[in-house]
């Protein structure tokens, strides 16, 4: 029995041990670090020509390569700063040459397994940077806290966390270039829509306020993306006709975890109040989530709060917003923004008013590209091939 006891004692003493070097393994490395890389799959040129297609995208520039996607873990932090792991998808040409980064932010998502680092094919991401890949770039798409290996609830539409997210991937995939003899140049540049676009937006921002020195952007193209995000929910909430409750209970649901508010109650009207965690912990798809939402404003948000947050009684929860909303800047690299004038989930309006700001901030290399008629589902397709035939005037 003594022998026994013994052994189990020390047992216990080494998975101590082992668990302590693992924890203090977590907090010795760097932010960007990789922790793991493994190939996903290779893509012919035809396999991606035929994905693009079913994508309801005419093919109109011609593809070089065929490409690997590479699954890479890496380290960064969470909202509060510590430490934590995060996935993304690294996309490679097939060639012996020198390419330029690409970091694609992809839009609104809700199940966590719907991002390009588990499949390129999950994501409408996925297929444009093994498509952007083809034309000869080297595609780097976060999946952002909250999907792949995170198992956190994803900070939807948070500025500076998604930005830092996106900066330590960025950093994961010149690591993984540099060891794996895979060429990049000295550009580098940035999109996404609809979130993705948002999160564009604060990366750039992010990058030339705090890692200039480090980081230098080509070009941008945020497109469709929510960036004026306190007046967008002033303009929802003034309306009460926005139909697209999905993006509102998200919006809530994340900033309530993000600064503690525990508010949700307040917010929703019962018993949406009680369901919201649960509607986005990454196990439902979107529309399982739509499925339980109500189909009008005023059935989803209480009354009572809509006129307190209007009549500026919310102090807490517009000062959130505003320090999320991104006009108050002054950009260097240059900017096309892409938009559709008909869109109903993420208003025309945003792309206006930040343009306006950004410029009179002094950015002096910013336009808007407008996609007449195009809603937030029909425009996508016109954005993304205005993206990249403007990026490749800069190869």
């Amino acid at each position: 029995m003594k022998r026994a006891n013994t052994i189990l004692f020390l047992i216990s003493i080494y998975l101590i041990s082992f668990n302590a070097c693992l924890q203090n393994d977590n907090e010795n490395r760097e932010r960007g670090d990789i922790i793991s890389s493994n190939m996903i799959n290779a893509y012919s040129i035809a396999e991606i020509r035929q994905l693009w297609s079913n994508l309801g995208i005419d093919h109109v520039i011609g593809l070089h390569y065929s490409v690997d996607a590479i699954r890479i873990v890496y380290q960064t932090v969470d909202v509060n700063g510590n430490s934590v792991q995060a996935s993304g998808a690294l996309i490679v040409p097939d060639a012996d040459l020198s390419f330029p980064l690409l970091s694609l932010q992809h839009g609104t998502e809700s199940k966590r397994n719907l991002v390009a680092s588990e499949s390129p094919l999950n994501s409408v991401e996925g297929i444009a940077g093994l498509y952007m890949s083809s034309l000869g770039y080297l595609s780097c798409i976060p999946d952002y806290l909250g999907f792949g290996i995170s198992t956190l609830m994803h900070p939807y539409c948070h500025g500076q966390s998604n930005a830092i997210t996106a900066i330590d991937f960025i950093r994961a995939a010149r690591q993984y270039c540099n060891e794996n003899g895979i060429e990049y140049n000295n550009q580098l540049f940035l999109t996404g829509y609809s979130e993705g676009g948002y999160v564009t937006l604060a990366l750039q921002k992010e990058i030339e306020q705090n890692y200039t020195s480090e980081i230098n952007i080509t070009a941008v193209a945020p497109m469709a993306g929510p960036y004026d995000l306190y007046g967008t929910v002033r303009d929802v909430f003034n309306k009460s006709s926005y139909i697209d409750l999905g993006y509102i209970g998200y919006l809530f649901t994340a900033y309530d975890e993000i600064y503690d508010w525990n508010r949700l109650n307040d917010i929703f009207n019962s018993p949406y109040g009680d369901m919201m965690p649960n509607l986005y912990n990454g196990s439902l798809t979107w529309g399982q989530i739509i499925s339980q939402l109500p189909g009008q404003f005023n059935q989803l948000v209480k009354t009572s709060f809509r006129n307190d947050f209007l009549n500026g009684n919310e102090p807490e929860i517009s000062s959130a917003f505003q320090q999320n909303t991104l006009l108050n800047w002054t950009p260097r690299a240059p900017i096309r923004f892409f938009h559709g004038n008909a869109d109903q989930v993420v208003p025309y309006q945003n792309a206006l008013t930040t343009v306006n700001n950004l410029r009179n901030n002094g950015g002096t290399n910013i336009s808007l590209i407008t996609i007449p008629g195009g809603t937030h589902e029909t425009a996508a397709a016109d954005c993304f091939i205005g993206m990249i035939l403007w990026f490749d005037q800069f190869n």
